[in-house]
């Protein structure tokens, strides 16, 4: 096939590939997952649906908790893992997709806007790939951040709960019913896995891998002990709740004296890059020919590294951890 045939296909191609993963991503997925969770907490018209996924639901279960418990996991299931803490409603291979449609886009803006320079569209169009990934890691850390957040205010309606009389179940219905997400997107999860039959353990232990927390383990840890020597189940959230809302604080003030540090950090980081927009903004011709020189793009992979070291240096002597 001639080359210029496939050049030419290449931007309807990425446009194809980039539209379907947006339509999986923010519609179809959407849709299916609020009709899925419905039926599974039975509040759909089809109730028979229930009966039929039980046994699936809980052999997946199954294997979640012996999978966790081996330790050992294929790089699918560790993005399928980061993609449901991420709440992102697709599978590991839409989101493959999705990551390819990026490069091919990246690729062919940057081909086009360099005049058919495909020496420098193949490298910029593979970093391309990674710019979903970039959104999900970010996504994650926010929604994880949000989890800490306010999970002792979930702690003190589960006590709430608790004190009126309500079981583990209602109270996890409560929870779901009454937060946003995170929470309440991960109590519903809870209360869907016990309303097809999985116990109390699995479903905890789902939350506790879904949110990747010491506050969260804590909790899942006191309400396993609970159940097995008994006691006062709101006075132990009460006082769980207290020392998470307690340890929230502290991890504040260290993340307020240790700012100015990762702001400096931060600053350190962004310089080179802008000094190479600023230098492509008023050089474009030297800066593309340095870029495109083997001598050029060698020097460029000896700083990239190096910077890379320089910026894991640096945030690892911000970093405290509590």
């Amino acid at each position: 096939m001639n080359i210029k045939l496939l050049i030419s296909l290449m931007p309807a191609l990425a446009v194809f590939l980039l539209l379907m993963g947006l339509y999986k991503t923010f519609l179809e997925k959407k849709i299916q997952a609020q009709e899925h969770i419905q039926d599974l907490l039975g509040q759909g018209d089809n109730k028979p649906l229930v009966a039929s996924l039980l046994g699936k639901n809980q052999d997946n279960i199954l294997k979640k908790r012996k999978k966790n418990k081996s330790g050992q996991q294929s790089k699918l299931d560790a993005l399928e893992i980061k993609l449901e803490r991420a709440n992102l409603l697709i599978t590991p291979n839409e989101f493959i997709v999705i990551c390819i449609g990026a490069a091919l886009v990246c690729g062919l803006l940057v081909w086009l806007g360099t005049g058919g320079n495909v020496l420098l569209a193949i490298p910029l169009g593979a970093g391309g790939a990674g710019l979903p990934y970039v959104y999900l890691l970010l996504k994650m850390m926010l929604r994880m951040q949000k989890a800490a957040a306010t999970f002792a205010d979930v702690l003190d309606s589960m006590v709430n709960a608790f004190k009126t009389g309500f079981g583990f179940s209602r109270a996890v219905q409560m929870i779901a019913d009454n937060f946003d997400d995170p929470w309440g997107t991960e109590f519903a999860k809870m209360a869907a896995e016990m309303n097809l039959g999985s116990s109390m353990e699995d479903a905890l232990f789902g939350l506790a891998s879904r949110i990747p927390s010491q506050d969260v383990d804590l909790f899942v840890t006191a309400l396993l002990i609970q159940k097995e020597t008994g006691g006062s189940m709101a006075e132990l959230l009460g006082n769980l709740g207290k020392t998470i809302r307690d340890r929230y604080k502290l991890f504040q003030k260290v993340g307020a004296i240790s700012a100015q540090g990762k702001l400096s950090a931060g600053i350190v980081c962004c310089v080179p890059l802008v000094l190479c927009g600023i230098m492509f903004l008023f050089l474009p011709d030297a800066t593309l020919k340095f870029y495109t020189n083997p001598w050029g793009i060698g020097i460029l992979v000896l700083v990239g590294f190096w910077m890379c070291c320089g910026i894991g240096v640096l945030f690892k002597i911000v970093q405290i951890e509590v």
